[in-house]
């Protein structure tokens, strides 16, 4: 019980900043984003490399923090053409070592998604929604999935990447964002029931997916969290692990069709 109320209190106060500074606006919530991204980075060559503070990450949060920016400031084409620019850096500062693989992978983990959290925060009129729906559906994908597993428990997920995770929360980790879409749906007037819980459960599943990923990396590693930085969960990536790979496939989801143009958000 008392791991559960440190587990909940930390996860309440990450809920409070995340929400406020996506409902203040489109800038707190960019540098929000910017500093998780670099802790992301900072974690990932603890993990990696035995080291968060070495060349590669200053490297890798240099040109995440460019990256987001310009995303930011609606120029997609330069935050690719900085994220190429960092890539080749690393490659720089990686030779004669094994770790290349592994800080591009780093790179491509703290900056894809954060851009895609910032782009969808960028829309003026359904942008804030658009964050909350998505924190609420990643959020309620993390409880459902662990509350479930704890009381009911039953036959293992994956047992070999993450021994606690059971088919049973992966069931409810499912049906909860499900209501979630049903939820905003109502509230939102304008799309139906049944798509935006199609939608709640898709990004469900990127949920689980980005988990079982980020648990096969530390198991790889033989290490239990990413760091110690939060009270009850480890790392910053041990939170949100499950949030970073739902985010890129929200874009995708929310990629504007010139034809239609009511297709381009999310929650239409």
């Amino acid at each position: 019980m008392p791991e559960l109320a440190t587990r909940v209190a930390s996860a309440l106060v990450l809920a409070a900043l995340a929400i406020g500074a996506a409902l203040i606006s489109p800038w707190t919530f960019l540098l929000l984003v910017i500093a998780a991204s670099c802790v992301i980075a900072w974690e990932w060559g603890r993990l990696t490399r035995g080291d968060g503070s070495d060349r590669i990450a200053i490297v890798q949060m240099i040109g995440v923090a460019l990256a987001l920016t310009l995303v930011a400031f609606g120029r997609p084409a330069l935050a690719l053409g900085a994220l190429g620019l960092t890539a080749l850096a690393i490659a720089a500062a990686s030779a004669g070592t094994q770790s290349l693989p592994w800080a591009l992978a780093g790179l491509a983990y703290a900056a894809f998604p954060g851009a895609a959290l910032i782009w969808l925060r960028s829309d003026a009129a359904l942008g804030a929604v658009a964050m909350l729906y998505l924190l609420a559906v990643a959020s309620t994908t993390d409880t459902a999935a662990y509350a479930t597993g704890r009381l009911i428990g039953g036959p293992k997920l994956a047992p070999r990447i993450s021994p606690h995770k059971t088919w049973s929360g992966f069931a409810a980790g499912l049906l909860g964002p499900a209501l979630v879409g049903v939820a905003f749906a109502a509230y939102l007037g304008g799309t139906t029931a049944a798509w935006l819980a199609f939608v709640s459960v898709a990004l469900a599943l990127a949920c689980q997916i980005g988990d079982l990923i980020e648990s096969a990396v530390k198991r790889r590693f033989g290490t239990k969290d990413m760091s110690a930085l939060i009270p009850g969960h480890g790392g910053l990536l041990d939170r949100i692990d499950s949030l970073l790979l739902a985010a890129v496939l929200a874009a995708l989801i929310a990629l504007r069709d010139p034809a239609n143009p009511a297709s381009g958000l999310l929650i239409w």
